[in-house]
């Protein structure tokens, strides 16, 4: 499985948003963005869900 870290920034690449921009929509600094996203920091988990669902990122796969 792929890192969720590489996930993220690609999914942000994808989406054309700068990491300063996804930081302030999550209201969390740029460097901390960055940092996740080199695998020096974890979010919490509340940061990890607000992550996924500011880049439509599926968590949870859909219950039938």
């Amino acid at each position: 499985m792929e890192e969720y870290r590489l996930i993220i920034k690609r999914k942000r690449e994808a989406l054309g948003l700068s990491q300063h921009k996804l930081a302030e929509k999550l209201g969390i600094t740029q460097t901390f963005l960055s940092e996740i996203e080199r695998g020096r920091k974890n979010p919490s988990l509340e940061q990890f869900f607000n992550i996924c669902e500011a880049l439509e990122i599926k968590v949870f796969p859909d219950e039938r």
